[in-house]
């Protein structure tokens, strides 16, 4: 090998051999793989080269675009966000840009808006000031009074020759609306169920009738409103119609729907459901929203001439309107301040009139009743025109009866007074003298037959059950059990009341001793007294009210003490009620 090698390294012919060789193989090389390698270095750019890419993007963006919103919605979706962000935040750099872009289309639309009021209002106003002081317009301003209406859309109405109210754009293959719009004042109706039913009512006639091929339905009558239809290729137009329209309209309608085709013939015939392409129509279908009214008055309805004896006529059947409306308006007040009066209880109507131009009216009231002269003043009525007089009277309702009730008998808000039957039921707990003097108050009450007080607890029978006491000693006098029991039981009947009556009770107990014994062992010894009784209350009571214990020393006896008796009872302790509202 070594040989071989030097061999070749000295002979110059095999060297040059070799190099031919690869250069032979270097071209068969570059004629079979050349154009892959080429192509494949262009696709490694393409992948690679940022600019490329964005020069390819560029060729195809518009079309890509164009193809995929005619497919369907979901390019608008995408871009909806980003084309709102970018509006949004270009208005907020500088609003100029778009306000100048959009200035071509405000400027006409506000001035044609501006000139379709000012045009109305002037119609208005010639049409009202026509007919203000002839026959026609006084009967007009009545109607305006009775319906509700302004005297100027009554003058409106009854002057209109026709006014196209609605106008829709319907798709002619599927029968959907694609636009729709109607007059100022217009009752507004389902745009889509009227569409339909346009439908539907061409599809019954050629399904009802033999007609002949191509005939389509041009007029529907529908009481006063009569439905023109014109039909194109691509598209139907209907417009709703008061009055007798001239056959002119007809050729406005025709010239609408042809410049509709012209101009969105493509969405027409590309049509799948969605309405929105022909938003722009609505200029077009304005058009055809026209009018005429009648704005010369017959001989007969023109106003007479201005004389001075027209003036004073007219100031005459004015001022006679307004009083004829003032005087309507107090006999209405009038007549519902007397339907008041008649279902106000208590009160009894016997008699109304008019006297010397005043009203007049008498009856009959319980003093428990409302004031009439209050029921006067809501009703707005003046009471210096009106003569009354009232009668006194005692209502035997049982409302009345109950007030009554509670009125004259100085009802204490420790008891609660109900009427069931003419028998005045009292509950709750009241001092003794109340509740005697309503034992005998309660029958000389007007609608009262009997008085109940079995679930009233006479405070007596708490505060004086008189608890005698050893003599010089603290200790219950032997045999007092069952009235301790009985206190026991009325001072639990007397806390279920309390708690009915929603009432916080207090009992204070006073120790009393008798004259025996200096003032200071007089004093501690009521103190005692009351304390002993205090605590075999609430070891005997589950549920304890408050209790304030007092001690009262022989200062404050109970009796003079003229026998062993007197001296024996001032040996005791009495007790009282303090009742105050719950928190």
């Amino acid at each position: 090998m070594k040989q071989a090698g030097v061999q070749d390294a000295l002979d110059p012919s095999s060297a040059v051999s070799t190099s031919n060789d690869d250069e032979t193989m270097a071209e068969l090389r570059t004629l079979l793989l050349g154009p892959a390698e080429k192509q494949i270095a262009d696709v490694h750019a393409r992948l690679t080269d940022p600019n490329r890419q964005l020069e390819e993007v560029v060729h195809v963006l518009p079309a890509a675009i164009s193809v995929r919103s005619r497919r369907d919605g979901q390019l608008a979706d995408a871009l909806a966000p980003t084309v709102t962000s970018a509006i949004h935040e270009s208005v907020r750099k500088d609003p100029q840009p778009i306000a100048d872009a959009i200035f071509p289309i405000i400027g006409p639309a506000i001035r044609k808006a501006i000139s379709a009021a000012l045009s109305g209002m002037t119609q208005s106003f010639n049409q009202t000031l026509a007919y203000s002081v002839s026959v026609k317009g006084l009967k007009w301003r009545l109607e305006a009074l009775r319906t509700g209406r302004s005297f100027a859309e009554v003058v409106l109405l009854h002057t209109l020759l026709y006014r196209v109210e609605q106008v829709f754009l319907i798709h002619r293959e599927t029968g959907l609306l694609l636009q729709h719009v109607s007059a100022p004042g217009s009752q507004m109706q389902d745009a889509d169920m009227v569409s339909g039913m346009l439908t539907a009512i061409q599809d019954f006639v050629h399904d009802s009738f033999s007609t002949a091929k191509g005939d389509e339905l041009q007029t529907l009558q529908v009481g006063e409103l009569t439905v023109w239809v014109e039909r194109g290729p691509l598209a139907v137009l209907a417009g709703v119609i008061r009055g007798n329209a001239p056959h002119e309209l007809r050729e406005v309608f025709q010239q609408t729907l042809e410049r509709i085709h012209l101009q969105f013939g493509t969405a027409l015939s590309e049509f799948k459901g969605d309405a929105s392409p022909f938003d722009s129509t609505r200029s077009l279908l304005e058009d055809c929203l026209q009018a005429h009214y009648d704005s010369q008055p017959k001989a007969s309805d023109k106003p007479a001439k201005l004389t001075p004896l027209n003036v004073i006529v007219s100031l005459l059947v004015i001022a006679a309107l307004v009083l004829g409306f003032f005087w309507l308006r107090g006999r209405w007040r009038w007549d519902n301040f007397i339907e008041q009066l008649r279902n106000e209880p208590g009160i009894v109507v016997a008699e109304t009139g008019t006297r010397d131009g005043k009203y007049y009216l008498s009856g009959l009231r319980d003093p428990l009743a409302r004031d009439p002269a209050v029921l006067m003043q809501e009703a707005k009525v003046d009471p210096n025109k009106v003569l009354s007089r009232w009668e006194p009277f005692q209502a035997l309702t049982p409302d009345f009866v109950l007030a009554r009730s509670k009125r004259l008998l100085n009802t204490p808000n420790t008891v609660k007074l109900s009427l069931k039957d003419g028998v005045l039921n009292a509950e709750g707990f009241a001092s003794h003298d109340w509740v005697i003097e309503a034992r005998r108050g309660s029958r000389f009450l007007p609608g009262v037959n009997g008085f109940r007080d079995d679930r009233l607890l006479d405070l007596n029978r708490v505060e004086d059950p008189l608890l005698m006491f050893v003599l010089d000693s603290a200790e219950l006098v032997p045999g007092q059990s069952e009235k301790f029991d009985a206190l026991v039981h009325d001072i639990e009947r007397l806390q279920a009341q309390a708690e009915a009556m929603q009432k916080n009770v207090t009992l204070e107990i006073y120790g009393h001793t008798d004259e025996s014994g200096t003032e200071e062992r007089n004093a501690t010894l009521a103190a005692e007294r009351a304390q002993t009784v205090a605590s075999e209350l609430q070891g005997r009571l589950p549920r304890w009210t408050n209790v304030t214990v007092r001690a009262v020393a022989s200062k404050e006896q109970l009796r003079n003490e003229v026998t062993e008796a007197d001296r024996a009872t001032n040996r005791s302790v009495t007790f009282k009620v303090i009742a105050t509202d719950a928190q």
